[in-house]
C-alpha cells in the first residue's frame, strides 16, 4: 500500500463516511432542498470531521485506559504513522487495522446517534417518491392497468391507458405517455371524442399537466 493509497482510505473514513451515513439517514426525515454540490460536500465533510474528532477522542481514552492497566499502548502513534508512511503501516499492520476499524465504528456510531438525537421527535418518515409513481405504479393492482383523464393547461383533456411515464420527482422532467383507447376534448367542447385507431401514442409533457384522474382496469386482451 503506497502512502497516497492509505491516506486516501484514511481521508474517506475521516471526511466522508460518517457524514454520508448521517446524510442518507436524514433523507427520510427532511424535505429535499435544491443546493449546490459545494454545499452538499461541505455539509458531509463537516459532519464527518466532527464525528471523526469525537471518535478519535474516544479511541484515545480507550488507549489510555488500556495502557494504564497493561502498560502498553494498543494503537499506532499518529505522528509516527504520518512520518513513516507505508513503511510504518506495513510494520504495524495489525495495530493500524484495529485502530482504523475501531475509529470507523465509533465515528459511524456517533453519526447515527446524532441522527437519532436530532430527529428524535420526528416519528413519520418523509418519502421522496412522486404522487405519479404512487398512483400509477405502487397502487396499481396486479394484474391491472391504469387509465387516466389528463387536463392540460390549454384546457384540453386527454384520455387513455397509461403506457409509460417518467417518475422523476421534478415536474419539469416528467412525461406521460397514453395509449389506446385514446380520447380527447378541447377547451371549447363538452364531450370526449375518440381518437382514430391509427394513432397509437400521445406524449404529454409534465409541466403542461394541470390534473389527472386515474382509474384501474383489466389489461387489454
Amino acid at each position: 500500500m503506497t502512502p497516497g493509497t492509505w491516506l486516501t482510505v484514511l481521508a474517506f473514513f475521516v471526511f466522508v463516511a460518517p457524514g454520508l451515513l448521517y446524510d442518507l439517514a436524514s433523507v427520510t426525515k427532511r424535505t429535499r432542498r435544491h443546493e449546490t454540490v459545494f454545499t452538499e460536500i461541505s455539509r458531509i465533510t463537516l459532519m464527518s470531521t466532527l464525528c471523526s474528532a469525537g471518535a478519535a477522542a474516544v479511541v484515545t481514552v480507550i488507549g489510555m485506559i488500556v495502557a494504564a492497566r497493561w502498560e502498553k499502548y494498543p494503537f499506532p502513534d499518529p505522528a509516527s504513522m504520518i512520518r513513516g508512511g507505508s513503511g510504518y503501516v506495513n510494520a504495524h499492520l495489525a495495530a493500524v487495522s484495529w485502530a482504523a476499524a475501531l475509529c470507523l465504528g465509533v465515528s459511524l456510531g456517533i453519526s447515527y446517534g446524532a441522527f437519532r438525537l436530532v430527529y428524535r421527535t420526528d416519528k413519520a418518515a418523509i418519502s421522496d417518491i412522486s404522487a405519479w409513481r404512487s398512483v400509477l405504479r405502487d397502487d396499481l393492482p396486479d394484474p391491472g392497468v391504469a387509465y387516466a383523464l389528463v387536463k392540460m393547461k390549454s384546457g384540453t383533456v386527454w384520455g387513455g391507458r397509461v403506457a409509460k411515464y417518467t417518475p422523476d420527482p421534478e415536474m419539469a422532467n416528467r412525461e406521460l405517455v397514453l395509449s389506446p383507447p385514446l380520447s380527447v376534448r378541447d377547451a371549447a367542447a363538452s364531450q370526449m371524442a375518440k381518437v382514430p385507431d391509427k394513432w397509437m401514442r400521445v406524449i404529454l409533457p409534465g409541466p403542461e399537466i394541470v390534473s389527472m384522474v386515474v382509474t384501474y382496469g383489466d389489461p387489454p386482451p
